[in-house]
């Protein structure tokens, strides 16, 4: 008997291979993956604004590396004895506004460069919900405990998000037409939203996914969030919070991840290279 609906995932049409220059913005979860890649010592750039969770931060945080739109002071708030930026996770806040305006400069321009030559960029789509910043009018990436009432709640719709998404895709065409975009639902459920709230949250985010896929060449999607809802169907591959993925659940993602865009050749140098991290996780705990 079955107990379980495992999921044959295809052949991703590309390969990756040990100088495969990766990006990876959005949730949480592409937090792992991009770490995953990253300890392995493959090129990698993750979230140079930090961590994404809605479509319309991500396309933004692309506007402005590929110099669609432009950072401004509209986005910094002094706030709680620091300066805070409504584009950008809260680790890039400090009380000094030189350190903090330089260190979200650098993010910039190394996020900027590092796209102009990226080979595959990963895209994780956390949740349709957004905050709106009323006075300033904007969409922000991290409320950082600002008070509730300066924002406004929203769920953004299939036509907003592609149409958010469109000034990349025509810098893409133009400035590196081979750049493949990986898109991904992340599997972290945001039940604070709503168990209904949150599956139509997730459900807006597959449609315009797979709009943005019949629209725009070079595009698929890796389905993390089907392989948590269909084949690791057991809170044992949560946390304990049982919203986000555990380490288990993720290392086999990673598994199936591999071999979808891996040869064989490259997937045995793989198990070369996991003891060569192995080992030097060993050694830094003897140390």
């Amino acid at each position: 008997m079955k107990f379980r609906t495992e999921i044959n995932i295809p052949k991703l049409p590309f390969s990756i291979v040990l100088d495969t220059k990766m990006m990876f913005l959005g949730s949480c979860f592409s937090e792992h993956v991009s770490g995953f890649f990253a300890a392995r010592k493959f090129p990698v750039c993750a979230n140079p604004f930090g961590i994404l969770f809605n479509p319309l931060s991500i396309a933004q945080t692309l506007d402005f590396m590929t110099g669609k739109s432009s950072l401004s002071d509209r986005f910094y708030q002094y706030f709680d004895e620091k300066w805070i930026s409504f584009a950008h996770h809260g680790k890039f806040s400090h009380a000094d506004k030189s350190v903090f305006l330089n260190q979200i400069s650098d993010a910039l321009q190394n996020g900027a460069s590092f796209l102009q030559n990226a080979d595959i960029l990963f895209l994780t789509f956390g949740t349709s919900y957004y905050y709106y910043h009323l006075e300033k009018e904007l969409v922000v990436a991290n409320c950082h405990r600002v008070p509730g009432a300066c924002f406004d709640k929203k769920r953004v719709e299939i036509d907003q998000i592609c149409a958010a998404f469109a000034p990349f895709f025509a810098w893409r065409a133009q400035h590196n037409p081979n750049l493949k975009v990986v898109f991904t639902v992340s599997p972290v459920r945001h039940l604070s939203d709503g168990f209904h709230e949150n599956q139509m949250s997730k459900s807006i985010l597959h449609l315009s996914i797979e709009k943005m896929l019949d629209s725009y060449p070079e595009t698929c999607y890796f389905p993390s969030y089907e392989i948590f809802q269909d084949d690791l169907r057991d809170y044992r591959f949560y946390d304990k919070d049982l919203c986000h993925p555990s380490v288990e659940g993720v290392e086999y993602v990673m598994d199936k991840l591999l071999q979808s865009t891996m040869s064989p050749a490259m997937l045995q140098k793989m198990t070369e290279l996991e003891k060569v991290v192995r080992r030097e996780a060993h050694l830094k705990v003897r140390s």
